[in-house]
């Protein structure tokens, strides 16, 4: 009887079982880890999240913090952050410090209903107290909109119907504005 050389694989087909078995159980050990890691991940924010805070209360920013990031973690709502801004006597809500301390007030979420908002712009038709306005200094689009419109959210509607403006954050003393 003649022997028949062996190929590679077949010399060692039980080695490569191994390392192919051991790495199928890494793989799947790994996998799980990972599955019950971002399970227990969840849960964890579940729990941070219904966590009930009684208002008043006080908050520190934190880097990145805007008002309206604050006023969706206290209300569940962005729109309550003039609440917040006048809570503090905010002269500028877009400039907080990290570390700064801030009141929070007790006051309803402010919740706007479907079809409240179209596009960012409001769809009341309340007219302005004046046809156009010229900006001074410290004027925002915000204020102007408070102003002529008691609403701040009107601020869409002006930026819109003045083609002058070409970032909402940038107004400058003597601007005339139109509102519509």
């Amino acid at each position: 009887m003649k022997k028949t050389p062996q190929t590679f694989f077949q010399k060692y087909d039980a080695i490569i079982s191994l390392i192919l078995g051991t790495i199928l159980v890494i793989v799947i050990g790994v996998l799980t880890f990972s599955i019950i890691s971002s399970a227990r991940s969840a849960m964890q924010q579940k729990s941070e999240t219904e966590k009930t805070v009684t208002l008043p209360t006080t908050y520190m920013v934190s880097e990145g913090d805007t008002l309206w990031d604050i006023s969706i973690k206290f209300y569940n709502t962005g729109y309550n952050w003039t609440d917040i801004a006048d809570a503090n006597t905010l002269d500028n809500p877009d400039g907080l410090a990290v570390g700064q301390e801030l009141q929070i007030p007790d006051v309803t979420p402010i919740v706007k209903e479907s079809g409240d908002i179209l596009d960012g712009a409001t769809t009341d038709v309340k007219r302005p107290l004046h046809a156009e306005v010229t900006v001074t200094e410290g004027d925002s689009l915000w204020l102007i909109a408070i102003r002529e419109y008691n609403d701040g959210y009107r601020w869409v509607d002006i930026a819109s119907a003045n083609a002058i403006i070409t970032n909402p954050d940038l107004i400058y003393p003597n601007m005339v504005l139109h509102l519509p």
